[in-house]
């Protein structure tokens, strides 16, 4: 029988940083115990190289909670684990959750319905720490709590004048740049633009799928009915971004940056991905179609270099 839907719990430490383990556990407890008890899933976690110490502590948590581990001895980046992950499992709907998110109750019912939209190509949920300034929300209560009242941020997605005249959607903000914590896909968005570039083993990969969404004529969605506690920066707490391009890039910043400027070059001048798309779709950007449709589809097997 195939689950409804197929989590990947993402987790690279490589040097077995303790505060990073700690957040861990706490994601997975909160997991495990906010998860929905109406959705069918299966539950893998990912860990790319690790220490050994840390390994055999994973070990540890899924002869406790039960989940597949997948052990390798090297990270091949958030692109690729995704890749791979898409291309296993089977379930309609994959669900990423990120190692320093503390998810609430709901949450994934919420956005495993918004994903069946059709122009909904990923979902994500509000959190109180993002890069992104429109993603981010302050709920009153502590930290990590579940249950979190969601009625202020629901006003601000249903202003007065939506409501009284029915104008655009109501419970999710339609946008491009989304901090990649928790997200939603179906698996039929794959078919249309293919999968992750992973020449970014790390940054811009989720940026850079989530324009080639838009071109498909989708759109990323920010769901008002969701939310979720984020550590934030913590692979930069614990060294483990600055790990990431080791033996493969020198000055690794600059190099993905002109990754970036090389696919999508003069972006700038056709739209400003941190700015809300409100109803616009790829038809009100017929320049932006025309010198990137190109860039729509990626298949699976990548010639990279990195393996």
């Amino acid at each position: 029988m195939i689950p409804d839907i197929a989590y990947l719990i993402l987790n690279y430490n490589p040097a077995g940083e303790e505060t990073a383990q700690e957040i861990l556990d706490q994601t997975i407890q909160a997991f495990y115990s906010r998860k929905s008890k109406k959705l069918t899933c299966d539950v893998f976690l990912l860990d790319q190289g690790s220490v050994q110490a840390h390994r055999a502590w994973l070990v540890e948590k899924q002869q406790r909670y039960g989940f597949s581990t997948i052990l390798l001895n090297r990270n091949i980046g958030i692109s690729r684990a995704i890749n791979f992950f898409v291309r296993t499992c089977k379930s309609p709907v994959i669900g990423l959750i990120t190692s320093d998110v503390i998810i609430t109750s709901g949450m994934d019912e919420d956005l495993y319905d918004k994903v069946q939209i059709e122009e909904i190509y990923q979902a994500a949920p509000f959190t109180d720490k993002s890069d992104v300034d429109y993603q981010r929300w302050q709920p009153g209560e502590a930290f990590g709590s579940d249950n979190v009242a969601l009625r202020d941020l629901q006003k601000k997605g249903t202003p007065l004048l939506g409501r009284l005249f029915n104008h655009g959607p109501s419970d999710y903000l339609r946008c491009l740049g989304l901090e990649l914590n928790v997200m939603f896909w179906r698996r039929s968005v794959f078919d249309k633009v293919g999968y992750f570039d992973e020449r970014w083993k790390a940054c811009y990969e989720n940026n850079d799928f989530s324009l080639r969404c838009f071109l498909a004529g989708g759109c990323s969605a920010l769901s008002y009915n969701s939310f979720v506690w984020h550590y934030h920066q913590t692979t930069e707490k614990n060294d483990s971004r600055e790990q990431t391009y080791n033996g493969y890039i020198d000055d690794w910043r600059n190099a993905i940056r002109k990754l970036w400027d090389a696919k999508w070059p003069r972006l700038g001048s056709h739209i400003d991905i941190y700015k809300v798309l409100k109803n616009k779709n790829i038809s009100d950007f017929p320049a932006l179609y025309e010198q990137f449709q190109n860039n729509i589809y990626l298949p699976y097997e990548q010639d990279i270099g990195y393996f």
